[in-house]
This record gives structure tokens, C-alpha cells and sequence, in this order.
């Protein structure tokens, strides 16, 4: 079987172009990193809700999970397809993959 080719994303402009504004889904995950800073969703059940910016070649976020702070998080952020992989702690971290949810009406 062949390995998936991951490029990574380099840049926020390529980021927004790719991923930003779109709902992204996973394994109990859909939620939407808007190109004005904000993330919006659902993980679990719970509602999301958080900042992010893009700081050295990192996706960096700040959010609440139903509420509950989460820590400062910097991402490496990676594609391949219709799908976005990040990986926690500048790529030191568990890393997890997301598909941009596609329209029924296609």
C-alpha cells in the first residue's frame, strides 16, 4: 500500500485558502476555523468555541470546550486531499485527521 503523501502548510494564506470557512469533520469532530480568527463546533457533543492565529509556520489556537479552557496549543498543520492534519505541540504531539465535509447537493 502507498504511503499518503501529507504536505504541510506553510502559511496562513495558504491555510485560509484551504481550510478556513469550511466545516471539517472527524471522528466525533465538526467544527470551522473562520477566516476572521474564530473557531466554531461541536467535539463530542460539546460546544467549541475559540480563537486561533498563525504565529512561525504553527496553526495556534486558544479555546473553550463546553466552557472549559483549553491550554494555548501551536500546530503543524498538514494536507492531502480533502483532508487537514494537525499535529498538537509544534508536531511533537498526537496528531489527528479531519475531512472538509462535503456538500450533498455535489
Amino acid at each position: 500500500m502507498k504511503d499518503v503523501a501529507w504536505r504541510r502548510v506553510t502559511s496562513r494564506k495558504e491555510f485560509v485558502e484551504a481550510y478556513a470557512d469550511k466545516v471539517l469533520v472527524g471522528e466525533e469532530l465538526r467544527f470551522t476555523i473562520h477566516s476572521t480568527g474564530n473557531i466554531s463546533g461541536h467535539v463530542d457533543g460539546l460546544e467549541l468555541n475559540g480563537e486561533w492565529y498563525w504565529e512561525d509556520g504553527y496553526f495556534c489556537r486558544t479555546a473553550t470546550l463546553n466552557g472549559e479552557a483549553l491550554e494555548l496549543d501551536c500546530e503543524i498543520i498538514e494536507g492531502c486531499g480533502n483532508q487537514m492534519r494537525y499535529t498538537r505541540e509544534k508536531g511533537q504531539g498526537a496528531s489527528s485527521v479531519v475531512s472538509l465535509e462535503q456538500d450533498l447537493a455535489e
